[in-house]
């Protein structure tokens, strides 16, 4: 006897498929009427423009306006309105953090085929849930600015936007925020230009349970820096906000490093890098793990954890969360 179950199975993806082709073609062009730069534009930006932050939105950011879960950050309420906050404020003239939105919502005809169809049917059933926190006078920086190559049937774009950022990197003292065994740069040659570089690591799994002593502790240090680039999911994205409000250039760097490693070993899918994270493949190290790398554990300042000294919650005045 044939199951409920099986029909639901056999016609789930006809059905969202069918829902999705629907609704597509009035929230595509309702995404169009928000302007966003290409990549290559967004590097430029940032090179030409040394004060400037940035502050990205992917689809898990924009989902978390909402209710979603991504695998590294569980849905926070305080990260919702803080995220929908952002949207709102950050997008005021002079603001000295550069909002990102995703490529596709340029189009996706230069995007591989799976890429498109994920942003086909995000567009389709997401896009008029955050629609109401963006704003269509304000030209927004492109999310993929440094993820520009996996998703992408032009690869040369990828080699043009890493070495504008080896420039933007190039004799610069540099901050490194990030969630344990992401280890940005190690092992490549991305960061090979900077003059310094120094981490302070925190927790590579719901890291805003621990904002606030992350504010604190990287709000303390980046002043001696040129630039914080940060690697932290939705936090990042809160972060990089905050801290560009006190004269601090951030740089919310996101995958950057995956993707440069991806380009250099012309990796055609999603694969493990070895000694880091790859949360879309389901790696993630643990966080107490002591690296055997000398020199990459010679360049963490602090780690910012779930049992941390009272002094260090004390050290500035906390941000609204």
């Amino acid at each position: 006897m044939i199951s409920a179950d099986f029909f639901y199975r056999k016609l789930r993806f006809p059905f969202k498929l069918t829902h999705a082709a629907f609704k597509f073609p009035v929230a595509n062009a309702r995404a169009r009427q928000y302007p966003v730069m290409s990549p290559e534009q967004t590097i430029d930006l940032l090179l030409n423009n040394d004060k400037l932050s940035v502050s990205r939105y992917g689809d898990g950011e924009l989902e978390m306006t909402l209710f979603k879960n991504i695998g590294f950050q569980s849905f926070d309420e305080r990260l919702s309105i803080r995220l929908k906050e952002i949207l709102r404020r950050g997008s005021q003239p002079k603001n000295p953090c550069l909002l990102c939105m995703p490529d596709a919502f340029r189009g996706t005809s230069n995007m591989r085929f799976g890429s498109a169809l994920f942003w086909f049917f995000h567009k389709a059933f997401y896009f008029r849930h955050y629609e109401a926190l963006l704003k269509k006078d304000y030209r927004y920086g492109n999310t993929s600015v440094t993820r520009p190559y996996h998703d992408y049937k032009d690869k040369q774009q990828a080699a043009r936007v890493f070495n504008k950022f080896r420039q933007l990197f190039s004799d610069k003292k540099i901050l490194i925020v990030e969630g344990s065994g992401t280890r940005l740069g190690i092992g490549n040659d991305l960061l090979d230009g900077a003059r310094e570089i120094k981490r302070i690591t925190t927790l590579n799994r719901n890291a805003f349970s621990v904002y606030n002593d992350l504010y604190s502790a990287v709000l303390a240090h980046a002043r001696d820096y040129d630039m914080v680039l940060m690697s932290l999911g939705p936090t990042a994205t809160v972060l990089a906000y905050d801290l560009s409000q006190h004269g601090i250039r951030c740089i919310d760097t996101g995958h950057i490093d995956i993707e440069y490693e991806w380009m250099r070993s012309a990796a055609r899918d999603k694969v493990q890098v070895a000694g880091k994270n790859v949360n879309e493949v389901g790696v993630l190290l643990i966080d107490d793990a002591r690296d055997a790398d000398e020199h990459y554990r010679q360049q963490i300042l602090l780690h910012v954890g779930l049992q941390q000294e009272a002094v260090l919650s004390a050290m500035v005045v906390h941000p609204p969360v």
